[in-house]
């Protein structure tokens, strides 16, 4: 297959973990990416070992996802075990043996043989333009490795021991290996910048397209000093702009001394699809499934999910996480996406914040027992539990006169049914774990109540989702409450300010 232009390889980087053996740190992304493409050689248990001939086509076999190959055996000298791996890569032109027999299946791989691998893989590319003039011992490079060690070299896929030295007799390890592999698993085309809005706009277009984005060949007066930070800033501002995009949780950039910069984006595998093979995790189709796999798990520090709609976004996914824990476990996704993350607050440990949950569970109870009578719809059981709430509970004035004395429960929902004592987080999440336990689909809702920080809930009530501030209407009971089962446009009347576009998503799904 031949290429036009100069080629360049990227290779898309995931989180996962591959072999028992520590990889090391600068081929982290090498382990990942083997991983998530199922990968299994012995070999890959012992990244520091040297590999051999017949290990090195099993990588190339296994990173094609372990073809078909002709039953046919070209090398004379290849077992039955090996066979498969050492067909597929003659079939594709990858090797050819040593004399047209013989493969040498056990002899040691050199770094020379292995970029010449990859550049027959990669179809021989026309108009190869590296110089190897940098490199102290490009002189050892054999006559029959020239094109192909170049092309490497151009390409980034090769890159200098100690700086300036290519040591293309020398043998290759495992890591090294799959490292040049990940390099060369996506070509694409070079793109010049001149300037960071450039590399930003290039940045946009490849996450958007869930895609690696081109490597850059530097040009103009974008400073080389400081450039991989420039460009690491650039890509958290794009985030910051578009949330949208936080799926692509990480990026690297790397500059060569050639002028060329590298970024690799870790992409969360939902949106990928590149699951570790054998990965468990609780499916997660959708927010209310991605909550109830929260709740389930709260006894975890860590909960794996599979995440199956790549639709969702990861601000919508953290939001929906802060429903879960009560203020005692904080839920949050982890960097890739696989796992729910459950941290005890406010110096509790793991076992304190649950007992803090049932001891609100059973709380919730109680009250039910106390207040609900047998035959009451929905909306009697939300008006007798709404009246308890607002009569039984104060509000804690410590938050504005002395907020250094003032409990964390008075924060919880805790505080309310317990202490009889809270301020707007209190009395938001009791009303939701009251409403909850007696079957009324409820969430809390921050935002901002005139110039001040506050919490109240949505709910589903008679089949419409409506607002209920227990905190201001605390006393009102006899006098008729005014925040009790309210629509949006009544609420924004009162001064109420929140993001609207995510609880309509919210309750939209629920719906």
């Amino acid at each position: 297959m031949k290429r036009a232009g100069i080629l360049v390889c990227v290779a898309a980087l995931l989180c996962a973990t591959v072999s028992a053996a520590d990889w090391p740190a600068w081929a982290e992304s090498a382990e990942a990416w083997a991983s998530a493409r199922g990968m299994e050689s012995e070999v890959l248990e012992t990244p520091d070992k040297t590999i051999t001939r017949s290990e090195a086509v099993e990588l190339f076999y296994e990173a094609a996802g372990s073809p078909e190959a002709s039953a046919e055996p070209p090398f004379s000298d290849v077992s039955a075990e090996d066979a498969a791996a050492a067909n597929w890569a003659a079939d594709a032109g990858i090797v050819t043996g040593v004399d047209g027999e013989r493969f040498l299946p056990d002899r040691p791989v050199s770094r020379q043989e292995f970029a010449v691998m990859l550049y027959r893989q990669a179809g021989l590319p026309e108009d190869v333009g590296g110089s190897l003039d940098g490199y102290a011992d490009a002189a050892q490079v054999d006559d029959w490795a020239q094109a192909g060690v170049r092309w490497c070299v151009e390409t980034g896929i090769l890159r200098g021991r100690s700086g300036d030295r290519l040591v293309p007799d020398g043998t290759i390890t495992a890591a090294e290996a799959v490292q040049m592999l990940l390099r060369a698993e996506m070509c694409v085309e070079t793109v010049t910048v001149t300037s960071l809005e450039e590399i930003r706009e290039q940045l946009a277009a490849a996450i958007a397209e869930v895609r690696q984005p081109p490597v850059f060949l530097v040009s103009g007066e974008l400073d080389t000093e400081t450039l991989t930070m420039d460009v690491q800033n650039v890509y958290s501002a794009l985030l910051s702009a578009q949330p949208e995009y936080k799926y692509a949780h990480d990026l690297q950039a790397e500059l060569t001394d050639s002028g060329r910069l590298y970024c690799t984006v870790s992409y969360m595998p939902y949106r990928t699809g590149a699951y570790p093979e054998g990965f468990e995790g609780v499916a997660v189709g959708s927010l209310e499934e991605l909550l109830a796999a929260a709740r389930n798990g709260l006894t975890q520090s860590s909960i794996a999910i599979r995440i199956t709609e790549p639709a969702l976004q990861v601000d919508d996914m953290n939001r929906m996480l802060q429903q879960a824990g009560g203020s005692y476990l904080l839920c949050q996704l982890n960097a890739d996406g696989t796992a729910v993350q459950v941290t005890p607050q406010n110096g509790l440990t793991h076992a304190e914040a649950l007992e803090c949950l049932q001891a609100i569970d059973e709380l919730a109870e109680q009250v039910l027992a106390s207040e609900l009578q047998e035959g009451m719809t929905d909306r009697e059981k939300a008006e007798a539990l709404y009246t308890y709430l607002t009569d039984h509970v104060q509000y804690d004035h410590r938050y504005y006169t002395d907020r250094a004395s003032m409990p964390y429960e008075s924060m919880t929902a805790l505080g309310a049914l317990r202490d009889g004592l809270a301020i707007c987080g209190g009395y938001a999440q009791a009303l939701q774990t009251l409403f909850e336990a007696a079957g009324i689909p409820c969430y809390t809702v921050s935002g901002q109540m005139g110039s001040e920080y506050h919490m109240w809930n949505v709910a589903l009530l008679d089949g419409a989702w409506r607002y209920f501030d227990a905190t201001s209407d605390r006393g009102r009971a006899d006098y008729g409450f005014l925040r009790f089962g309210v629509t949006a446009e009544e609420l924004t009347g009162y001064r109420y300010v929140w993001n609207t576009e995510w609880i309509q998503r919210l309750i939209g799904e629920a719906d």
